[in-house]
């Protein structure tokens, strides 16, 4: 009898509901199991073993997305009508987009036109652009097609095949006229698409012609100071024949060969440009243009006559810069009163217009604007609040949403899907659902969204998300004080300040350890294979394998390491230090002032946008650091020592 009772106590366990004794998060962890089975069942093609899986899931966030991985697998197995209905029933997911594209080309490869149409949606490449106009053609929608068809044809490349049906038919209706065809030549020209003006060439009518005008380009292109002695040419009378302008056509070649020519001969350039200038009916705005791509270059590279190619050109950043290098403090006040209104209200500028005050003995109204400027939290204000001796305003406020406002957010299925797709390590598909969500939510729930990455230790992803909705002042989110001990080890045994490597890591990869950069920079501190190869040999701790770079404590091991070498080579500078880890060094040394020069001048005639602003940023952020870890704030007018010349 207690053998039957034991039997039938089993029987009544197995025949309860499992969540009943399982909480949610180990049923999260089996559909997780579950999940990856499934995944790795649909990888294997046993669609069995993968329907019987995907069965199992229940209300699994990313369990649409499996179907999407299925639906795409066997595109051409499914009929159209259960395409149709995952799209529709997917259209707020990243993954229901991507399967909508690679249907349209399916659709479009079968010639299913209406379809295509009704599921068409912008913003779309040229090949599906070429693809639904060949649609509009085959349902009798004539007058739409050829109103789209000029926009593809004058670019100066060459353009998808699913373009060359619509270029033709175009050319049927007579709608491809010679004088287009010597636009997009033209274009290709100014894009120096050599290759492809001469493909171009070969179907306008007088071919000879092109040639000879293509030949032109290409010799300008290699030789512009001989060509631009030149011009301009004595021509016959122009008889018609010829369907572009010559004045017109020889402008543009102008414009180009100084361009070409002031990489070599900024001088040669503006001789050039004096001369020509006057026997063309250049506009305002080509003139503006010329002169201003010459002073550009002779400013990065910090001629002595920039200022003279500069003249009187308005709205010049460089003409700033290039008056900030020569310290000619009355210089500066003009070029940045040429700049419009806007700009000249930014901080950037109105911290130089202060320093230029100063300089020129006008105390109060550069104190005047350091004080209006110190309210603000960056680069610019520190600066400013260095100059009146004031502790720096960082103006942080978190966030204070209720957690019911929370919990409901994360319980939505989109935020669900971010986290499975987050926590399971699939990081193209957490990076393209975060994406398509930065791009539907409002202000607030990216705040919220903010938070909850904030807590998963998504800090790349916090950081992008309040980024995007404009939010600054949640200083715990977007400047999280993590791998803190790493980095204080880091700067110990290197002897380098810890706020310093934070803000590196900080603006290298916004504190992602998988971060990969397009040219393969890997991890927290973003080095180079070679370079950390190099590091970690010099410091006797040889380097396994790039893998090694993603485990945080080598990363940060290395990077530091690297810094403190780039700091010996600059002497100590922290400012050369930063921007040569951005850089490089051997760029740097050739970026040093002939006599010394203060570090605020130096940085703001940096070449490289992105160094430029790289060590503006870095600096800003050290600051911020000391102020997150709770430490005194090094200022910034410590942070910079002035630059020296560099020594023989």
């Amino acid at each position: 009898m207690v053998f039957f009772i034991k039997i039938f106590l089993f029987s009544l366990l197995i025949m309860l509901p499992t969540h009943g004794f399982a909480n949610s998060n180990s049923v999260l962890e089996q559909q997780r199991t579950i999940f990856q089975k499934a995944k790795k069942a649909l990888e294997k093609r046993n669609f069995t073993q993968f329907k019987h899986l995907k069965k199992q899931l229940g209300d699994y966030p990313l369990s649409n997305y499996l179907e999407y991985r299925y639906l795409r697998s066997r595109l051409n197995q499914t009929n159209s009508k259960k395409i149709e209905q995952f799209i529709h029933q997917n259209s707020d997911t990243f993954y229901g987009s991507k399967l909508r594209n690679v249907w349209l080309d399916r659709l479009a490869k079968k010639r299913q036109w209406k379809l295509y149409l009704e599921h068409y949606q912008l913003p779309q490449p040229s090949s599906r652009q070429c693809s639904r106009i060949k649609a509009l053609i085959a349902t009798n929608q004539h007058s739409l097609a050829l109103a789209d068809i000029s926009s593809l044809w004058l670019v100066g490349k060459s353009q998808h095949k699913n373009c060359d049906f619509p270029f033709q038919y175009w050319q049927t209706k007579g709608k491809l006229t010679n004088s287009l065809r010597w636009q997009r030549l033209n274009l290709a020209l100014q894009n120096q698409q050599f290759l492809f003006a001469n493909y171009l060439a070969k179907s306008v009518k007088d071919k000879a012609a092109a040639k000879q005008f293509i030949l032109r380009w290409q010799k300008m292109h290699y030789s512009p100071h001989s060509q631009l002695k030149l011009l301009p040419l004595k021509r016959k009378k122009n008889t018609g024949s010829h369907p572009i302008n010559l004045n017109i056509s020889d402008k543009n070649l102008v414009q180009f060969g100084i361009a070409r020519l002031s990489r070599k001969s900024t001088t040669k350039a503006f001789q050039q440009w004096q001369r020509l200038a006057a026997l063309y009916n250049f506009s305002p705005q080509q003139k503006h243009s010329i002169q201003a791509n010459i002073a550009n270059r002779a400013a990065l590279s910090r001629q002595d006559n920039t200022l003279t190619f500069f003249g009187d050109l308005k709205n010049e950043h460089w003409r700033v810069r290039a008056a900030l290098w020569q310290q000619d403090w009355v210089a500066v006040q003009l070029a940045i009163k040429s700049l419009s209104l806007e700009q000249q209200n930014t901080n950037r500028w109105q911290y130089w217009l202060a320093r230029s005050h100063a300089a020129l003995g006008d105390q109060r109204i550069a104190d005047e604007t350091y004080h209006k400027l110190m309210l603000d939290r960056d680069y610019y204000s520190f600066l400013a609040a260095d100059k009146l001796g004031k502790d720096y305003l960082m103006n942080h406020q978190p966030f204070t949403f209720k957690k019911a406002r929370l919990d409901q957010l994360s319980k939505r299925s989109d935020i669900a899907s971010l986290h499975e797709f987050y926590v399971l390590n699939m990081g193209l598909e957490s990076r393209q659902q975060a994406y398509y969500l930065t791009q539907k939510l409002p202000k607030d729930e990216l705040e919220m969204l903010a938070v909850h990455t904030h807590q998963w230790g998504w800090h790349n992803q916090t950081i992008a998300l309040l980024g995007r909705a404009q939010s600054w002042d949640a200083l715990n989110l977007r400047f999280p004080v993590v791998y803190e001990q790493k980095m204080v080890q880091a700067g110990r045994d290197n002897r380098l300040d810890a706020s310093w490597l934070m803000g590196i890591a900080r603006q290298e990869s916004a504190f992602n350890p998988k971060a990969r950069s397009p040219v393969g920079a890997l991890g927290l501190m973003q080095l180079m294979p070679a370079t950390a190869n190099s590091i970690a040999k010099r410091i006797k701790q040889p380097l396994k394998g790039p893998y090694e770079l993603v485990n945080p404590s080598r990363n940060i091991q290395l990077g530091s390491a690297y810094l403190k070498h780039v700091y010996k080579i600059n002497k100590s500078n922290p400012i050369l230090a930063t921007a040569s880890y951005n850089a490089g060094p051997h760029r740097v040394s050739r970026w040093l002032p002939k006599n010394k020069l203060p570090a605020d001048i130096w940085i703001e005639n940096i070449p490289f946008t992105e160094t430029r602003r790289y060590t503006r940023n870095v600096i800003t952020y050290a600051a911020i650091f000391d102020y997150q870890r709770q430490r005194t704030i090094t200022p910034l007018s410590i942070r910079m020592p002035a630059i020296n010349p560099k020594t023989p």
